[in-house]
């Protein structure tokens, strides 16, 4: 049900996975939520809170479907706004902006100098190192003979992540980055899963535990003012040590949150955004290790702690007025359940996730599950099998 039964205007989410999940809930309180993704599997394709039209549910991002968009939107009788739940999405929307504008409503962030610079992994990394952004130590390597030399240099293990991440999900069954031990590890990884050294950047890591995570959600509005910064600390990750969060909880870190502030403002970003930074335990400071240029996989939390920072993004886009957003509730935890017991059970097996369940509190909101929602809560396990029989599937690394 909208607000006092009125549609204030539409949302398009495009993709429904979780993130997809946390724009839906969020913004379907202002009016209807049209669905945009073509797997079939996602949780969010079957919510409550989405709806499949036929002339778009299932259409591949490209400019006849950004054409189509328009044209739908200037037939509406009020705003319709556009907010990518992936990074795949994100491309789109930056690739289409002219097509889609000024009919369908999308951020200013979305341009390449700014989400577009964010995506890339190397781009991002010479831009924080520009404007003294304290960030690990980066190398976008063009030959072998690169890679060893940060291997001397910086020391190992070191990360290895895609340039473009979503784009190596397949071949990295699954996971997000490359973490190699050893120079042999290193050179096999480079020689039999990258190839092209320039596909990749070597990153220095951070150790530490997950604990030593925080993550920030960040809302600057369409002029570049940051206008509201939630902050959580992630519990733990899937896959473990370098995933993505499986349970997140508010907490009020103040550093966190103004250096989160200042380096969104120092990139000129707009719109929604997540940062992440790793407590580097031999300085005591924050270090960041990325930015989003979405709301992301955990957003949702968000909306659990009473701080509406996808509602409050899309009413601006929409032309109403800038409220004020309410501060966070601290302890709110969010989490992904069904990869949450499997990152349990990789830590500390059956009694890790026993004990996790006898001293952690029931997790206010779930990325994909809930009980008033069962639709997609049925989809979201169904989604999950599939994703760990495909990681399974031999050959799934393979090129």
């Amino acid at each position: 049900m909208t607000r006092d039964g009125a549609n204030l205007f539409t949302t398009i989410a495009v993709s429904l996975t979780g993130t997809g999940l946390a724009v839906a809930r969020d913004v379907s309180t202002c009016g209807p939520v049209i669905g945009i993704d073509a797997d079939r599997t996602r949780p969010g394709r079957y919510s409550r809170h989405v709806q499949l039209l036929r002339a778009f549910s299932n259409r591949a991002l490209d400019a006849q479907l950004a054409d189509d968009l328009a044209r739908f939107a200037q037939a509406q009788p009020h705003p319709v706004v556009l907010i990518p739940a992936a990074d795949d999405a994100c491309e789109w929307v930056i690739a289409q902006r002219d097509r889609l504008l000024p009919h369908v409503r999308v951020s200013a962030g979305y341009v390449p100098e700014r989400a577009g610079m964010l995506l890339d992994k190397s781009a991002f990394a010479q831009r924080c190192r520009a404007l003294a952004i304290d960030v690990p130590a980066t190398l976008q390597p063009t030959s072998m003979a690169d890679v060893r030399a940060f291997a001397k240099d910086i020391g190992l293990p070191c990360i290895v992540k895609p340039r473009a991440g979503h784009k190596w999900r397949d071949r990295l069954s699954g996971q997000k980055l490359l973490v190699p031990q050893t120079l042999l590890e290193l050179e096999k990884a480079m020689t039999d899963v990258v190839g092209d050294p320039s596909a990749v950047v070597l990153q220095e890591l951070v150790a530490g535990p997950e604990s030593n995570l925080a993550v920030g959600a960040v809302w600057a509005d369409q002029q570049g003012q940051v206008r509201h910064v939630l902050t959580a600390r992630k519990i733990r990750q899937f896959p473990r040590q370098f995933g993505s969060g499986s349970r997140v909880v508010t907490e009020a870190l103040p550093e966190v949150a103004r250096l989160s502030a200042e380096i969104i403002t120092a990139l000129d970003y707009r719109g929604l955004c997540g940062t992440e930074f790793k407590l580097d335990e031999r300085t005591e400071r924050w270090r960041l290790i990325e930015i989003n240029p979405r709301p992301t996989l955990w957003y949702d939390l968000c909306r659990a702690a009473g701080t509406h920072l996808i509602r409050a993004h899309a009413e601006e886009l929409a032309g109403l007025p800038l409220a004020s957003v309410a501060p966070q509730h601290d302890g709110v935890a969010w989490t992904y359940g069904l990869r949450d017991v499997v990152a349990l059970g990789q830590a500390g097996g059956l009694s890790a996730v026993v004990h996790a369940l006898r001293q952690e509190t029931w997790a206010e909101t779930d990325a994909v599950m809930a009980w008033d929602d069962p639709r997609a809560t049925l989809a979201s396990i169904g989604h999950f099998a599939a994703q760990a029989v495909a990681h399974l599937r031999p050959g799934r690394g393979e090129a």
